[in-house]
């Protein structure tokens, strides 16, 4: 017998024998309430337990199982929602009641190194996709921390340090495997549902379950990489003189800011002192990179200077999210907001220097992948994925380590957001919406893309079944 009884959204108990039928039929299995599997599945990455209580979370082992999920929650009126890498700011992963459907076990992976193209199934993190295509001095446009899942990443967009000589990640891809809202298993790509294709690459789950992406890969070994480090008292001459710096970078360097005391920062972990610290990477040949970095490493005085040679792979490894990780699963409360800014340019910078004489205990404020080079070639309306300016994504985070900071670290954090906000160009990164970004926050990260992904929801998914996600309505 079952431990407890499944019930559609209008309430309306489903038998345990069509349950029972439905488990048989997967090659995958189901976990129900009243399990400790269940509890443990309800994890979200940090280690925290998602509040909310679905109805049964099926852990699909191949796209076949995807579709019975999708059969078995529209015949059986249940909401949905997605899981692959988990890692959705907004909480997308999870719901009340209904199935989770989730992807996080579906892991193959097919590289053929000739032809320089990678296939991998939806449930791959961006390490294990990493690794894998190491083996042949290959690499795709990922991001940076090793946990993430390669699907939400890559259906939002996907910025990375590659990106400025490659474009974005779904800039790279060349097909995708997609069940639709009706149950239907079908390829997207530039020659086949080319509509579609042109959605999943940035317009998110709108449109259906995506179950593996096939992406072009490129040639990368070594990178010169690390990080200078500076005293958080040289914070504004470090800052006036990227704003300059940045604008002639070529498109192989990335750039990441952090600034910060908490002991979380991804590119400073342990540090707790006030600090500014650079990531930096150069995807080229070391001599021309050695050159280009020669005028930042030469500027100031630095704390530390890490950079130096190293393989690809490593320094995809150097970003290091276990702190927050851990600051995460202790129960400690923790707000972060995201942004936009085109420059680092005067005014911005007052506005950070500023907020640091009213910063909580625990903060962290993060300008990073400073857009530039190809990802900004293609026009804004080329793929769904309209963030085609230059600029940096920002996030502003803050963690409250007695219970009397919990209000000064969310207001901070508000604060410091909506003083930056004018300085955004009207740009949002999808992929860093928060909870509570709301419809607003959705449509400024579509921007002029926003209603072609609207008509293109209505003829995919009228009904709106996929909608636990940065959701584009049909209405």
């Amino acid at each position: 017998m079952l431990d407890t009884t499944l019930f559609s959204a209008a309430g309306k108990a489903i038998e345990e024998a069509a349950v029972r039928k439905f488990e048989a039929s997967l090659l995958g299995d189901i976990i129900l309430p009243g399990s400790e599997r269940y509890e443990q599945a309800r994890q979200h990455w940090i280690g925290i337990t998602d509040p909310r209580r679905p109805g049964v979370i099926v852990r699909c082992a191949r796209t076949a199982d995807v579709v019975r999920c999708i059969d078995f929650s529209r015949g059986n009126e249940l909401a949905i929602a997605v899981r692959a890498g988990g890692h959705s700011a907004a909480g997308d992963s999870f719901c009340d009641g209904g199935m989770v459907i989730d992807l996080s076990g579906m892991k193959a992976i097919e590289i053929d190194p000739l032809r320089r193209v990678a296939r991998g199934d939806a449930g791959l993190t961006v390490g294990e996709f990493d690794r894998a295509t190491e083996r042949f001095d290959l690499a795709a446009v990922l991001g940076e921390c090793s946990s993430v899942g390669i699907a939400g990443y890559t259906l939002g967009g996907g910025l990375g340090r590659l990106m400025g000589k490659h474009g974005a990640a779904c800039d790279n891809l060349t097909s995708v495997e997609l069940v639709t809202a009706d149950g239907k298993v079908v390829r997207a790509s530039s020659n086949e549902n080319g509509d579609l294709f042109w959605g999943v690459r940035g317009g998110g789950g709108n449109f259906g379950i995506v179950t593996s992406f096939e992406y072009q890969i490129h040639p990368m070994r070594e990178v010169l990489g690390g990080v200078l480090r500076y005293p958080i008292a040289d914070i504004r001459e470090v800052l006036s003189f990227l704003d300059d710096y940045m604008m002639n970078v070529p498109d192989e360097f990335d750039l990441a800011v952090d600034i910060g005391n908490s002991g979380v920062m991804t590119f400073a972990p342990g540090v707790t002192e006030p600090i500014v610290n650079l990531a930096v990477s150069y995807c080229g040949g070391l001599a021309a990179g050695e050159k280009a970095l020669k005028p930042l490493r030469s500027f100031g005085h630095p704390l530390a200077d890490t950079i130096r040679a190293m393989p690809y792979i490593q320094m995809q490894a150097l970003s290091d999210i276990r702190p927050l990780a851990e600051l995460g699963s202790s129960g400690v409360p923790m707000v972060i907001e995201s942004g936009f800014i085109e420059r680092l340019g005067e005014e911005e910078i007052n506005i950070i220097v500023a907020s640091l004489a009213e910063a909580p205990s625990c903060f962290w404020i993060t300008a990073e992948h400073y857009l530039h080079g190809a990802i900004c070639r293609l026009a804004p309306d080329r793929t769904a994925f309209c963030l085609r300016r230059s600029g940096y994504t920002t996030r502003i985070f803050a963690a409250a380590r007695e219970p009397s900071e919990t209000d000064e670290s969310l207001a901070w954090v508000q604060r410091l957001r909506a003083t930056l906000e004018p300085f955004s160009g009207d740009a949002l990164y999808v992929n860093y919406l928060s909870e509570g970004s709301g419809e607003a926050g959705v449509k400024t990260a579509y921007g002029c893309n926003y209603e072609r992904l609207a008509a293109l929801k209505r003829k995919y998914d009228p009904t709106n079944f996929f909608h636990s996600n940065r959701n584009i309505s049909p209405v």
